[in-house]
């Protein structure tokens, strides 16, 4: 499905549609280097509880923040308690004036913690 899709990454969730994890590329190259089944559910390869998620309204900086603190390379956007999608890296850094933003907004951040340590 993931190649089908082109996507690295697909939200699990439960019978009432509720996410619970999520499993990406990473975890299933991880479970065959382990010698795990391909048949395998994706409840036992995959990432389970502990979603980290943003919302339909945070900022682009908030994600990729959430993203270097995790080491992470996706975000499910959640609206409350609709899953609204996941946003990825490649989204993130595809777009030239949202990274020349980030970087701005990192720099001011790093000189405001320069003056706040200086007293």
């Amino acid at each position: 499905m993931m190649s089908r899709e082109n996507v690295g990454i697909l939200v699990i969730v439960n019978n009432a549609g509720k996410p619970i994890g999520v499993i990406s590329e990473r975890d299933i190259m991880k479970a065959l280097a382990h010698g795990k089944d391909l048949n395998a559910k994706v409840t036992e390869i995959g990432t389970i509880g502990n979603l980290i998620t943003v919302g339909p309204k945070d900022s682009i900086y908030k994600a990729a923040l959430l993203m270097n603190d995790h080491k992470i390379r996706h975000l499910v956007v959640m609206d409350g308690d609709k899953l609204r999608g996941v946003i990825s890296i490649r989204d993130i850094i595809s777009e030239e004036r949202v990274v020349s933003r980030l970087a701005e907004l990192a720099e001011a951040r790093s000189s405001e913690a320069e003056v706040s340590g200086a007293d």
